[in-house]
Parts: structure tokens; sequence; C-alpha cells
């Protein structure tokens, strides 16, 4: 049994070697960049609705400038339609904070940090439309398109759906560079090996007569020298 349990591998995570490779000067600017990204888009989500909300009334356009539209609305579903009732939004919601805390906290690269500002703006969106459903039982919108008036949002939804395209786009665009500079490094040590193979195989017979040359001039002297340390010295 003991043997059993021993010859199973632990997580990487439980390892002394995966923790090694973190700085705690680096988990702490991930969580700093989270956390100012993230308490800064709730504030304006959170002022916006304070301000703009004055209860559920969908017919009534309190402004239009064109571009944008305000209207108060109390939206008791989903902006994508899911089909969850509210503990399943809430544990959605719960999930997607602690799972991209995690992942910042645990981001090596510093080019990750593009991603961490994505995710939180993806776990902003997701716990203004939260704050909403615990105290009112659905999600203040106040924003439409004039002209393409599809629908009421709110600047939580406008989180989500921006941060999900800057994480997904900075994913690529950064994944995308390192296979690149893999394979440019791959093609430079190739190439490198492929140059002194051919220098050594364009050396010219003279050359190579003289290096031989060189070698057996050497040799002969170091077998002079042993040969004159072995006789003895003559006492006169």
């Amino acid at each position: 049994m003991t043997n059993w349990n021993n010859s199973r591998k632990r997580p990487k995570i439980f390892t002394k070697e995966f923790w090694k490779e973190y700085k705690w000067q680096d988990i702490l600017i991930n969580l700093l960049i989270y956390f100012a990204v993230f308490s800064s888009l709730l504030l304006i989500d959170l002022l916006t609705k304070w301000g703009l909300y004055i209860g559920d009334k969908p017919n009534e356009i309190l402004a239009n400038y064109k571009i944008l539209g305000i209207r108060s609305l109390l939206h008791r579903g989903t902006t994508l339609e899911i089909g969850l009732t509210l503990p399943g939004l809430h544990t959605i919601t719960f999930l997607i904070i602690i799972s991209t805390i995690l992942f910042s906290a645990l981001a090596k690269k510093k080019y990750y940090r593009w991603w961490i500002a994505g995710l939180a703006t993806i776990a902003a969106g997701s716990m203004g439309n939260m704050v909403d459903r615990f105290i009112f039982k659905g999600v203040r919108d106040v924003f439409f398109l004039p002209f393409a008036d599809l629908g009421t949002f709110n600047f939580a939804d406008v989180c989500i759906i921006f941060g999900s395209i800057g994480f997904v786009v900075s994913a690529v665009t950064f994944s995308l560079i390192e296979i690149y500079k893999e394979k440019r490094k791959k093609f430079i040590s190739e190439d490198s090996e492929n140059e002194l193979d051919e220098s050594e195989n364009n050396e010219s017979p003279e050359t190579k007569k003289n290096v031989e040359t060189n070698d057996q001039i050497k040799s002969n002297t170091s077998n002079n020298s042993e040969i004159n340390e072995e006789k003895p010295i003559s006492k006169e």
C-alpha cells in the first residue's frame, strides 16, 4: 500500500519546484493590476446604474444621443439567455471571479498581464450584474443603441463582451508571437550548424595538410622532451 502511494505522482502545483519558479513581487504586481482594473470598472458600472436607473420603465426613453440612448429597465434574465436560475448565475459568477484571480496570481510571463486585464474586465462585469441580482432580483439596464435597438444593456455587459474579446485577441496574438520566436530560434540554430559543417567540408587540402603537419611537429616535440627527461644526468 505504501509503495502504491509513493508511486503516485503529486500534482505539480503541490511540489516545491513549482513554487520556486515564482517571485512574490510578480504575484503582487499581477494582483495589483487585476484589482485595479476590477475595482475601477465595477465602480463605473455601479455609479452609472445608480445615476441613470429610475425603475422598470422600458417604454420611457430618458435620453437619445443618436449614438447612445438611455432608458430604465429591470432585466430578470441574462444578456445571453442560458436558462439558469439566480443560484446558478451566482455560482457561475463566483467561479469566474475565483478562477480569474488564481490565474492572475500564478501568471508567470509578463505579457500575461494583458490577459489579466481582460480577465479582470470580465470579472468586474460579472460582479456588477451579480450585485444587482442580489439586491433587485434582476439586472438594471440603462443603455440602448438608437441606430440598432436590439435591447437594453448596462456597463457590466459591455465589460463582459469586450473583456472576452480582448482576452481572446491577446491570447491568440501572444501565442502566435511565442510560436514565431521558437521557430526563429530553431531556424537560427540549424543554420549555424549547417554553416559550421560547410566550413569544415570546404577546407582546402593544403590547409588540412598544414594542420596535420603542425600536429605531427607538436607530437615529435613532446616525444623528444620526454626522451630528454628520461636520460640520466652524467656526473663529472
